[in-house]
């Protein structure tokens, strides 16, 4: 009967066991597994455009949400995707070992859209590689991609030197990560970090050797400061005249190579300008 008991006892006892035990769930791992990415700061404007606390929720509990304060600049690890009733979720660790999930489109691309408030460790690496270098503003007027508390207005090709980094969104798309920059005068701004410099469709916040070099003489360079173009200019100067363009399309002949940038694709009314062996030889309006 002492037998029975027991062993009765040891089933129950494992059946609670089994009872309380996490179900296994199957994540499969992908190009970004084992990724460093920390939260950033959220605008206060910014976060009024979704509810942020009702995006991640924990790995293994449903509607079970987490308040994106207990994420913010805090280190987490990509471990992969989950699929659960069709639906892709995107997976991730913290540095205790608790898992988070979240509703995530992968899609066909190689390199699907994460969350703007998202970034990536890689990324704040080479950020943080600007301080102590020299840089020169672009577009100070942009809140999107500078700002600053100090009453000094900052000026387009400024000179000044990063001190700092800063993780900060105030949109829903760009990098979450700024150059905290110090002019000349000792006034501090921040301008939003680039990435990629001399990308087609998006603009540069700052360029990382001088846009005005002497050598291409003054009246060249005042009229690049002025936004202007003319006939005879290097694709470099009319790139720092009035930005990066829009689309960029590429011919070759007998007589060289050539290019044709476009302007004005996002208003409907559309510049070209044509490059031959990196001169602009003529503008189609």
């Amino acid at each position: 009967m002492t037998n029975k008991l027991i062993i009765l006892y040891a089933a129950l006892l494992l059946s609670a066991c089994s009872y309380f035990q996490k179900p296994e769930l199957i994540i499969s791992p992908n190009q970004w597994s084992g990724k460093k990415i920390y939260f950033v700061n959220l605008d206060d404007d910014f976060k009024q455009t979704r509810n942020f606390n009702r995006i991640w929720s924990k790995l293994h509990k449903e509607n079970n949400f987490r308040p994106y304060h207990t994420f913010s600049k805090r280190l987490f690890t990509i471990i992969g995707k989950y699929n659960n009733q069709k639906i892709d979720y995107l997976v991730i660790e913290n540095e205790k070992g608790h898992q988070f999930k979240m509703k995530f489109n992968f899609g066909e691309s190689d390199l699907p859209k994460f969350p703007s408030y998202i970034l990536f460790d890689s990324i704040l690496l080479k950020a943080n590689a600007l301080i102590g270098k020299t840089i020169w503003l672009n577009n100070t007027g942009d809140y999107n991609g500078f700002y600053s508390f100090a009453d000094y207005d900052f000026s387009r090709f400024e000179s000044v030197t990063v001190i700092d980094v800063h993780q900060f969104q105030n949109r829903n798309f760009d990098h979450p990560v700024w150059l905290k920059v110090k002019a000349n005068n000792g006034l501090e701004g921040f301008v939003r970090y680039n990435g990629e410099n001399k990308k087609i469709g998006t603009q540069d916040h700052y360029y990382t050797i001088n846009p005005l070099p002497d050598k291409w003489g003054n009246e060249t360079i005042q009229k690049i400061i002025k936004r202007q173009v003319e006939v005879g200019m290097t694709n470099e100067q009319v790139r720092n005249s009035i930005g990066n363009p829009d689309e960029l399309n590429y011919t070759s002949s007998r007589h060289g190579f050539s290019e044709q940038w476009v302007y004005g694709k996002q208003i409907g009314h559309r510049v070209y300008y044509q490059f031959e062996n990196g001169k602009l030889l003529y503008i189609n309006q």
